[in-house]
Formats: structure tokens, C-alpha cells, sequence
């Protein structure tokens, strides 16, 4: 192995609190050809809850590894997970309403933007 591969697979700070570094190897590795793809997956990586982040990753690690082509893999990842997010969602809401007048009686305020 030569030292251009080494670098390729050594993990980036920035993609430390993201992905574990065998899921960097191999993102690395399918992305090699296309870096604006690697940098705009770290982008939606950032913005997400870990929860979500962890699903994504593991969506595009089973894409890959059942023969999609890396961009597929990615953008068809990316589909089902936000389809898993809206069930997930959906289901949290569902219980919600079911708790009727058992429900928080607390007022709801609007989350805080991050700046």
C-alpha cells in the first residue's frame, strides 16, 4: 500500500464525530472519483440529529454493499432514510394524539434558531 492510499483512508477530522473510520474506508473509497459528492454528504451529516446520522450512514453502507453505484448508493439512501424519519414521526405524533387530555399540559414554544 502507498502512502496516497494511507491518506485516503485516514479519517479527516472533520469526519470524526460522523462516521466510524472503517465507514470513512469505505465512503472514501466509493466516493473517490467524486469529492464534491464525499463533501456534500459531510454537509448533510452535520446538520442531522445522531440518531438520524446513524441511520443515514448505515442506509449507505447497505446500499453499497448490495452493488449500488456510489452515487445511487447515496441518493437512495438518502430517500429512505428521510422516508424512515417521516414514519418515525408520524408514529411519535400518533402517540401523542392518543394521549388526548393525558397529554403535557405545558405550553409549546418554538425552538431557538442556532446562529
Amino acid at each position: 500500500m502507498d502512502r496516497r492510499q494511507r491518506s485516503v483512508l485516514a479519517r479527516p477530522l472533520q469526519w470524526q464525530p460522523l462516521v466510524s473510520p472503517r465507514q470513512w474506508a469505505i465512503l472514501a473509497h466509493a466516493l473517490s472519483d467524486r469529492p464534491e459528492i464525499l463533501d456534500d454528504l459531510r454537509v448533510v451529516l452535520t446538520q442531522l440529529s445522531p440518531g438520524v446520522r446513524k441511520a443515514l450512514v448505515t442506509n449507505i453502507m447497505e446500499a453499497l454493499a448490495s452493488g449500488a453505484r456510489p452515487t445511487r448508493a447515496v441518493w437512495s439512501a438518502l430517500a429512505i432514510t428521510g422516508h424512515e424519519v417521516k414514519l418515525c414521526s408520524a408514529a411519535a405524533l400518533g402517540r401523542l394524539h392518543a394521549l388526548g387530555d393525558d397529554a403535557p399540559s405545558a405550553p409549546v414554544r418554538p425552538l431557538r434558531r442556532r446562529e
